[in-house]
């Protein structure tokens, strides 16, 4: 039962393409390619937390039909191999010398990512009445140079299978892959949109909202539906009057307090703690690094230190900020800014 979902966004996550806040424009598109029982491969743009994904998965649903489970598979491109798959991959890439054919003997240089996450599934044939299988991979510009190895999946097993791509970079993607994917760019909802959808909710759980607090939550929440209903019900548990003074205070103060307590915890030299936080915070609040730096910097300059210390610690965030632009991993750099505080804060 839906209303046995303690987490609102979960509870009311769209279970259609109509269902879906907005975008008017990409649905009325991905209907069609439903009524035609066709699509090229499709790359989807836009930025972390926007709905790119759900889009294309409940796309992918509809698409297939009764035929979803065996013909759909998610997969992410920012998620290490385990020591299994990686063991897999070098299995898969030797053929052995009593095998038939001139590859005998020799070594397959697939990217260990696509030979155990990507061939197997478009390898396969399609089961079912419908014309191909669906792949999605989320982040796809993580693969970096793989991406060449990817174009060449798509290239030999585009009759099979349509990938969808997502991306919240698409200066990484390379152009050969661009100009093989048909574009959807995924903006934040309209506000007319999320208005009514807040409306709506408000009144499934029996909340008092005025339209100049949705209009702050719209704001508050940069149009992202899944951060709005967090916050829609983070601010429900003190009342069900939400105004601008609780709105705020669960919006502004709860982000602050968790990333003060961050630098905090790096100051007491404690590593693993800080990157599990910094990990938490990215999760629960949907950050971008660069919301996050920009928090971290406001935070920075409330703590008591020395002029030194002060300049210090800024230029070792905007050192960060400025790698985590062109970088694949934020997390990665997330963790190295947070290691050099650690180190630094010996000398604090």
């Amino acid at each position: 039962m839906l209303s046995e979902i303690p987490i609102w966004r979960v509870k009311y996550l769209p279970n259609d393409l109509d269902d879906v806040c907005g975008r008017e424009n990409i649905k009325e598109r991905l209907k069609e390619y439903i009524k035609s029982r066709n699509f090229p491969h499709l790359l989807f743009v836009g930025a972390e937390s926007i709905g790119k994904t759900t889009i294309a998965r409940l796309f992918s649903r509809e698409f297939l039909g009764g035929y979803y489970d065996t013909n759909f598979k998610l997969v992410y491109a920012n998620v290490p191999l385990t020591s299994e798959e990686m063991k897999q991959a070098r299995s898969d890439a030797h053929i052995s010398t009593s095998r038939l054919g001139s590859l005998a003997g020799k070594t397959i240089s697939t990217p260990a990512f696509i030979q155990v996450k990507i061939k197997p599934f478009v390898q396969l044939k399609v089961l079912g009445d419908v014309p191909f299988k669906i792949l999605i991979v989320k982040n796809f510009d993580y693969l970096g140079s793989n991406q060449q190895a990817f174009r060449r999946l798509m290239e030999i097993y585009g009759t099979n299978c349509r990938m969808i791509l997502i991306t919240t970079k698409i200066s990484k993607i390379i152009d050969p892959i661009m100009s093989r994917c048909q574009i959807f760019l995924v903006s934040p909802v309209n506000y007319s949109s999320f208005e009514s959808l807040i409306l709506d909710i408000a009144q499934k759980e029996s909340l008092k909202i005025k339209r100049e607090v949705i209009e702050v939550l719209y704001k508050t929440s940069g149009g992202k539906l899944s951060r709005a209903i967090d916050l829609l019900q983070l601010c429900s548990v003190s009342g069900d009057v939400i105004d601008l003074d609780k709105l705020y205070d669960n919006s502004i103060n709860s982000q602050k307090d968790m990333i003060r307590s961050l630098l905090l915890m790096c100051f007491r030299g404690d590593f693993p703690k800080a990157r599990e936080l910094s990990r938490k915070i990215q999760t629960n609040y949907k950050f971008n690094s660069q919301e996050m730096f920009k928090i971290m910097l406001t935070e920075l300059t409330k703590i008591p230190l020395s002029k030194y210390s002060r300049i210090k610690l800024i230029n070792l965030i905007a050192e960060t900020d400025f790698r985590a632009i062109d970088g694949r991993d934020v997390d990665i750099q997330v963790s190295n800014l947070l290691a050099k505080i650690c180190y630094y804060s010996e000398f604090i």
